[in-house]
């Protein structure tokens, strides 16, 4: 029934009620009077995030990556691997940070140009090497993703994530580096040590998306070698927060055993 479901939301055609308008290379959009702007989405099956409007499903994701109470300065800068469509970006707007926003998916991408304009952006995948892979397209639930399955796939360049960084933030700390590589997160840390070195915050979307397989053993353990300290959890979707010594903020620990389970 659940992938019944799936083909039909894929093909079906969005009421009017839930979205604004339509560019003309038909990017759905939604538009609320509590946000300066319009909101692109990747595909219309993603408007239904948008359904207690746009400032509720930015806070709703910041709650998630276990940022929602941190405030930056506008000399900050952050580093989005994964960004999608850019919603992340578009929450920290409020703090005028410099960010840069790293999407391999070519239609996310477009709707990330749509809304960050003004944003270093880059079309590229990231990994533990330079190079080309093929890359499994699933836009419509953000699930696209270097591990090829029987769907679509293109080709696409990878990068390190210190290539890529170095090039549009050459100096300065980073803090902070948000990463949702759909199951390639270890292979995003492990190309980016220097990145890594010079990092306040890390906040790693590390679910069950690698073969149904969690990256979370991979991820906290190499985090924790590097020298960052578990800070925060959001089990539902496995996301985690980690501080360096750079960080001089202030973030409450975990609290309870489910809060901070121990990977081996």
């Amino acid at each position: 029934m659940d992938s019944l479901y799936r083909r039909w939301a894929e093909i079906r055609k969005p009421s009017k009620s839930d979205y604004s308008g339509v560019d003309s290379d038909g990017y759905y959009f939604v538009d609320d009077q509590e946000f300066a702007r319009p909101v692109f989405v990747s595909h219309p099956r993603r408007l239904g995030y948008y359904k207690q409007g746009i400032p509720a499903r930015l806070a709703n994701l910041a709650r998630e990556y276990c940022v929602e109470d941190l405030v930056f300065e506008p000399s900050a800068q952050v580093v989005d691997v994964g960004a999608h469509s850019g919603e992340f970006g578009l929450w920290l707007e409020q703090f005028e940070v410099s960010y840069l926003g790293i999407e391999p998916d070519p239609v996310a991408h477009s709707a990330l140009a749509r809304n960050l304009p003004n944003s270093s952006l880059e079309l590229v995948a990231l990994g533990a090497k330079a190079g080309h892979a093929r890359f499994s397209l699933a836009t419509s639930t953000g699930d696209s993703s270097l591990e090829v399955g029987a769907g679509k796939s293109i080709t696409v360049q990878v990068k390190t994530l210190d290539e890529v960084v170095a090039r549009v933030f050459p100096e300065g700390t980073i803090a902070v580096l948000k990463i949702e590589a759909e199951g390639f997160e270890p292979e995003v840390l492990q190309g980016g040590a220097k990145t890594l070195a010079r990092t306040e915050l890390v906040t790693v979307d590390a679910g069950e998306e690698r073969s149904g397989q969690s990256t979370a053993p991979a991820c906290v353990n190499y985090l924790l070698s590097c020298g960052f300290q578990l800070r925060r959890v959001f089990l539902r979707r496995g996301i985690f927060l980690f501080s360096s010594e750079l960080f001089t903020g202030s973030l409450e620990q975990p609290s309870g055993p489910e809060s901070l389970p121990h990977y081996t």
